[in-house]
């Protein structure tokens, strides 16, 4: 089954980036983010869209989109 969501480590492997890229990136508004509680996490959809508008394909190596 495809994860709905995925948390910020999972995202940040699945872009090939860091956490804190994750994060200022998030912050900017380049990724929209889901909030559970204090808790954030990444649709694979948006992580597409936003690899689409650069670009770039996205990694699932080890990761289940």
């Amino acid at each position: 089954m495809e994860k709905l969501l995925l948390t910020r480590k999972e995202a940040a492997q699945a872009l090939n980036i860091s956490t804190d890229t994750l994060d200022r990136l998030r912050e900017s508004q380049d990724i929209q983010a889901v909030n559970i509680g204090s808790r954030v996490y990444f649709s694979p959809d948006e992580l597409k869209a936003f690899l689409s508008k650069r670009g770039g394909s996205i990694s699932t190596s080890g990761i289940r989109l």
